[in-house]
């Protein structure tokens, strides 16, 4: 007798023998027990999970001889038939090959022809979406209303592709993938019984690699049983089916959440020497990580995943090292490094880039952190614009009178009492605070005033007059300051913070001689700032890894 590959041997031949499609089978056999059987049915679903084998079982069942309740007894000359596929009663029609309304004409002629031998003359049109449009708009009719003796059974892995008026006619059935860890149960089991001796690692690879289809997994069975002559190993596996090593991608992925550079540049060089394609390599990556992602927010490890206890154990070490984050980061960088490749030949340099970046994730901070340290660096840095925010009055060299600060006024009234004169001089000095407040303001209201008056410093206030002096080089922020509306804004924004209804005025100001020590002292002040300055500078480059582009301190000179 010919060989008979594993996928065919081991096809269920009965409603139970269906593995991973309870709902579906369940279905159909209370269904044929209460004998509510439809005109047709549609199964949907990925390939190899049972669509077209409980298509069979179903036909089997509807035109048995001798059924058993809700199951064939596959022993009858029409159950042998279908098994063979040469009944002909039960034709199974591809629909990729049979697509042409030609084809669905020929069908509708013959469905009036009664069945030969069993009760149901039973059409199965594989990839039915395959049909063009005339064919199903041919097929309309006669699978709404047809003749008692004819039954229709679609399978699709496309549904979205089957027209909508079909779909409405017919019973659908959603065929879901295969759990790995249900298709391990079911290569061991089959192993057993061939007495081939596989090791448990082997059946988890292969279980994974199926991505849901049993018929895949039995496949590569079957070729790993002719590739190894005794014992199918974890080795056997990855070499005959290419794929990347656990414990390589152990080891990357340690390298990458460790944050070591040098590992991780000569563990991928090691997978890419080996012949593995980067594309592939990335592939494997964001599955891994994946996988870290559900086991970090789930806890334990979901249904479509299949892990030993070494590996598990290993996954549990890197979750500890690892925040939800980070992954999340990780599967980003990742993803946008897949995407890169399509678009340059060299394919490696973007995983070898993305890869190195995530070594250095460290140095990538939230923005509630970013936030927190500028406002910590503004509390730091003494205001460039002058001393009109913290301190807008200018200080005098020790020892001298401050030279534009107004001398209090002596009022010759001897019935004014001190305690005027002082709130007058407390008027001036709440201003100094406040006036940081007036800038806000004003920026809130019209931002080139704001800008204006960024040099600009307070030298005269009285409950009736504000003087906003400004240095020769900023002479046409004055002039610009003095032009339409600018002034009354600025009076508005002082009202709003300091209650006073008082009028803005405009100056110049000027040291006599280039050399006095006003002067002077100024010159020293400004160095004395600038030397604050440059460390905090650096300390936000060190910070936001940037670096200078233009000193606007040299440009102002």
């Amino acid at each position: 007798m010919s060989y008979q590959v594993l996928a065919q041997k081991y096809r269920p031949q009965v409603f139970d023998d269906v593995i991973g499609q309870e709902a579906a089978t369940r279905t159909l056999k209370n269904a044929i027990s209460q004998g509510r059987i439809a005109n047709a049915y549609v199964f949907c679903g990925p390939r190899g999970i049972g669509k077209t084998s409980v298509a069979r079982v179903l036909a089997k069942t509807l035109n048995c001889e001798k059924p058993l309740k809700e199951r064939p007894c596959n022993e009858c000359a029409s159950c042998r038939e279908i098994s063979q596929g040469s009944s002909i009663d039960v034709l199974e029609i591809d629909g990729a090959s049979n697509r042409g309304i030609d084809e669905i004409r020929t069908l509708r002629e013959n469905v009036k022809f009664l069945p030969s031998k069993g009760d149901y003359k039973i059409y199965i049109i594989d990839e039915v979406h395959m049909l063009t449009q005339e064919a199903f708009n041919a097929l309309l009719k006669t699978l709404e209303e047809p003749p008692r003796h004819v039954k229709f059974i679609f399978a699709t892995t496309e549904p979205h592709k089957v027209l909508a008026t079909i779909m409405s006619r017919c019973q659908r059935f959603d065929f879901k993938r295969i759990p790995p860890k249900v298709i391990y149960d079911c290569l061991m089991d089959i192993a057993k019984k061939e007495k081939v001796d596989i090791e448990e690692k082997a059946a988890l690879l292969i279980s994974r690699s199926a991505d849901g289809s049993l018929r895949d997994s039995q496949v590569i069975l079957d070729q790993m049983m002719s590739f190894s002559d005794k014992k199918i190993t974890s080795e056997d596996v990855i070499e005959l089916l290419g794929m990347v090593q656990k414990d390589k991608v152990f080891e990357l992925t340690d390298a990458v959440i460790d944050c070591q550079s040098k590992k991780v540049a000569e563990a991928l060089d090691e997978l890419i020497n080996s012949g593995k394609d980067p594309v592939f390599i990335t592939n494997n990556l964001i599955g891994h990580f994946r996988d870290l992602m559900i086991l970090k927010s789930a806890g334990k490890p979901t249904s479509d995943m299949a892990f030993s206890e070494d590996e598990l154990e290993r996954f549990k070490k890197q979750l500890e090292k690892v925040s939800l984050e980070e992954i999340l980061y990780i599967l980003q960088n990742l993803s946008n490094s897949l995407n890169l490749m399509k678009s340059t030949m060299f394919v490696r340099a973007p995983l070898e880039i993305t890869l190195i970046r995530l070594t250095r994730r460290q140095a990538v901070m939230a923005l509630p952190e970013i936030m927190e340290r500028l406002e910590k660096m503004e509390g730091a840095l003494p205001d460039n614009s002058g001393e009109t925010y913290a301190n807008p009055i200018p200080q005098a060299a020790p020892g001298r009178k401050n030279p534009i600060q107004k001398e209090p006024i002596k009022e010759s009234n001897d019935d004014i009492e001190n305690d005027d004169i002082e709130s007058k001089s407390m008027d001036f000095e709440a201003l100094q605070y406040q006036w940081k407040a007036v800038l806000g303001h004003i920026k809130n209201e019209k931002m080139s005033i704001f800008t204006f008056l960024g040099p600009a410093k307070v030298t005269e206030f009285t409950p009736n007059k504000i003087v906003i002096g400004f240095d020769k080089d900023h002479a046409f922020y004055k002039e610009a300051l003095e032009a339409g509306d600018n002034v009354k804004v600025v009076e508005e924004a002082v009202k709003a913070v300091t209650g006073h209804q008082v009028r803005v005025d405009f100056t110049i100001l000027e040291f006599l001689g280039g050399s006095s020590p006003e002067r002077e002292a100024d010159d020293v002040r400004k160095e004395e700032e600038k030397a604050q300055v440059k460390p905090i500078i650096e300390k936000a480059i060190d910070i936001f890894g940037g670096h200078v582009v233009r000193d606007i301190s040299e440009d102002t000179r």
